[in-house]
């Protein structure tokens, strides 16, 4: 039976997920084989969605389509996609956290079911959990913790997140156990994926390959614990923490390859206490949080996504949340003080209910950009997966930093070069970036500097109606393939983009939309000049001297692209 299981994994890849579902043969792996059950799925599931989408696309280039249209499709795809792969768990549920950073790629309403699944992932049943912790500590729940809660904190792709006591000490934890199928199921998706995006979206497999060199780390909770304990180091370094930020430590004796034990913090996840707090405002002001995100959502797609926050400052805003504290503290006292008095002779009055004090969220934003421009270039340890479900919103008005299992390190070679590239980005210099990029191993049909300039800005620094004239991430990435293919691209700063992109989109779902230069290129020159690199010395031989080791991928596009 091994040996034919095996053999049946081999001829469906050979033969393809949609010949072998429309088989007998096809039927039967799909009862005996995982794996082959799983890639099944998944084709059946996002074929006929890619293919609409595409044909509708052509024809909007072709005849031209109406907003009713893509809505239409929209409707009728977004939620049964993503609760069908939300159902399936492992990789699919972190691509679909990833996809909800991209803004310029998806609609609002796929936008809204990929965000279920930073928070809303389905836990596994607690006994699942219990037996892990058996077989990694060879003792029972109850030898190790006087109190473990059943409902997780949190489930995500690979794990979830149980608050407990430790026996003994009394402290109060958090405990991330990895699911027994994890590693398994991430490596059979990711064979499904990469073999999806080759025939269907060969123009992201570079980005695909670094997430999967990436996510193969987040198997190990050791390693995570490490990062935990690295970056709470460098954030103290910078004098963020704890005035700014916290970083849960681990404990590394209590800690294995799929147990990780650390320090409870205690606080809503960023999103969601933002969430809450404008629908509150939302009922007070006579609307509906869903009426505030479709009219901001209209707002988008009639203007483009603005090029950077030019709202109230976060010194004006800390003014007008010390006012409102103020004002509900007077009001306090003077109920308290009538009751106390005049209150004994009428009726006693009702206190009414503390105005909501708004977060501040230009200095949260700024808080964040800072973090990670830190973590980026002058350490080379950073989260590459910033999403909303990685901070938290501490009673104190501090940000937990949670969630380094995604930690990217870079050598100092890749650390001075992101350094050069975010200085030459803010400075506006074309020359520094093309050579850059030419010294790096990029390629293209006919060398465009303009085609590769909007690249480089859309990938590290802004996606705003500047650079993209309003298109989505696709209609962009087609315009600029049109004018000029290109087919060598370097991975080195994948994860970097990567963060960069996903800063952006929790920064614009809080209404405030960022360049990330504004804060990394002052950072970065800093950085070169105290190591002895100052942006004026970089040429060409300088930058071939600290280029990173390269890892060049071809780009397919032509005859075999699906269109």
């Amino acid at each position: 039976m091994t040996m034919l299981r095996t053999a049946a994994k081999i001829g469906t890849r050979v033969a393809g997920a949609g010949l072998a579902a429309g088989t007998g043969y096809g039927f039967y792996l799909y009862e005996t084989d995982e794996g082959s059950e799983r890639m099944i799925k998944v084709y059946w599931t996002m074929v006929p969605v890619v293919m609409n989408y595409r044909l509708l696309e052509a024809k909007h280039k072709l005849v031209g389509t109406s907003d009713e249209e893509w809505v239409a499709l929209d409707d009728h795809y977004a939620k049964r996609t993503v609760d069908k792969l939300g159902s399936m768990q492992g990789t699919y549920v972190k691509y679909c956290q990833t996809a909800a950073g991209f803004h310029n790629m998806f609609s609002e309403v796929w936008i809204h079911e990929f965000r279920k699944l930073e928070n809303q992932v389905p836990p596994r049943p607690v006994e699942t959990v219990y037996e892990t912790i058996r077989k990694e500590t060879g003792k029972e729940v109850e030898d190790l913790f006087s109190y473990f809660d059943p409902v997780p904190l949190g489930s995500a792709s690979i794990g979830q997140v149980h608050k407990a006591v430790l026996k003994g000490t009394g402290r109060t934890v958090a405990v991330k156990v990895q699911y027994d199928d994890a590693e398994k199921l991430f490596r059979e998706d990711m064979h499904t994926i990469r073999n999806f995006c080759n025939s269907f979206a060969p123009e992201h497999m570079v980005t695909l390959g670094a997430l999967e060199k990436q996510n193969a780390l987040e198997m190990d909770y050791q390693l995570e614990a490490e990062n935990l304990k690295d970056v709470a180091h460098n954030m103290r370094k910078h004098g963020l923490m704890p005035r700014e930020v916290v970083v849960p430590q681990p404990f590394p004796e209590l800690t294995t390859r799929r147990m990780l034990i650390m320090e409870y913090l205690q606080g809503p996840k960023l999103g969601d206490g933002l969430r809450d707090f404008f629908a509150d405002w939302a009922t007070q002001n006579g609307t509906t949080l869903e009426a505030l995100e479709a009219e901001a959502r209209h707002r988008i797609e009639e203007e483009g996504i603005p090029d950077k926050y030019e709202g109230e400052s976060a010194l004006t805003i800390s003014m007008y949340r010390k006012a409102l504290q103020a004002y509900n503290l007077l009001v306090k006292s003077s109920v308290a003080l009538y009751n106390g008095s005049l209150g004994w002779i009428t009726a006693p009055m009702d206190c009414p209910d503390p105005r909501k004090i708004p977060p501040n969220i230009p200095r949260i934003v700024d808080t964040m950009m800072r973090v990670h421009g830190y973590q980026l270039l002058a350490d080379g340890i950073f989260n590459g997966d910033p999403h909303g479900g990685n901070f938290l919103l501490l009673p104190d008005g501090r940000i937990g930093l949670i969630d380094y299992g995604a930690t990217k390190r870079l050598t100092r070679n890749e650390r001075l070069s992101a350094c050069l590239l975010f200085a030459a980005i803010h400075r506006n210099d074309e020359e520094v970036l093309f050579d850059m990029s030419m010294t790096g191993g990029y390629k293209s049909k006919y060398g465009n500097k303009e085609v590769l300039m909007k690249l480089i800005q859309f990938g590290y620094n802004s996606w705003g109606k500047e650079v993209t004239g309003g298109k989505n991430l696709q209609q962009f990435v087609d315009e600029l393939k049109e004018k000029d293919p290109w087919t060598d691209v370097p991975d080195n700063f994948v994860m970097a983009q990567f963060m960069s992109i996903r800063l952006r989109s929790l920064a614009l779902g809080m209404n405030h939309p960022v360049r990330c230069a504004d804060w990394w290129g002052p950072m970065a020159e800093e950085v070169l000049k105290k190591e002895g690199l100052p942006y004026e010395s970089w040429d060409i031989e300088q930058m071939e001297k600290y280029k990173p080791e390269l890892n060049m991928q071809k780009h397919k596009w032509g005859l075999d692209r699906f269109i």
